[in-house]
């Protein structure tokens, strides 16, 4: 078996292509083949570049047209917000600002009340002094 290996490896190396040269002509064809791949690699890639640059640029647009509505949902959301802060704050402080006005003026009547009071004991103390 092995000496059947050997003889058949012998056998190729021995043919005349392992001896033959490369012509110029040869060199040509085979340097315009490798041109003409680079050729339409570099435009294969080109289109492939361009097809990415456009889907980059529709994700661009669709991803700025989302982000403007984000936008606008958390402005409205924030005024939304701040008109319910105001409306808690008018529904605490309205109460509390009528019962302060209430209580002030209820203290200015007793306070009035407590005068006139006064200013009758003072009459009366007066009357009984000066019959």
């Amino acid at each position: 078996m092995k000496s059947i290996t050997i003889l058949l490896a012998g056998t190729l190396l021995a043919t005349a292509q392992v001896f033959a040269d490369l012509s110029a002509a040869d060199l040509e064809k085979i340097e315009s083949i490798v041109k003409e791949s680079e050729t339409r690699m570099k435009e294969y890639v080109s289109q492939e570049i361009a097809k990415v640059d456009t889907k980059i640029s529709e994700m661009d647009k669709r991803l700025a047209s989302e982000i403007n509505a984000v936008d606008k949902q958390v402005a409205r959301n924030f005024n939304l917000v701040l008109s319910l802060i105001a409306l808690i704050a008018v529904a605490v402080g309205l109460p509390q600002l009528i019962t302060a006005w209430q209580g002030r003026k209820l203290r200015e009547q007793t306070e009035k009340y407590d005068a006139l009071k006064q200013e009758v004991e003072l009459l009366k103390q007066e009357r009984f002094v000066r019959p």
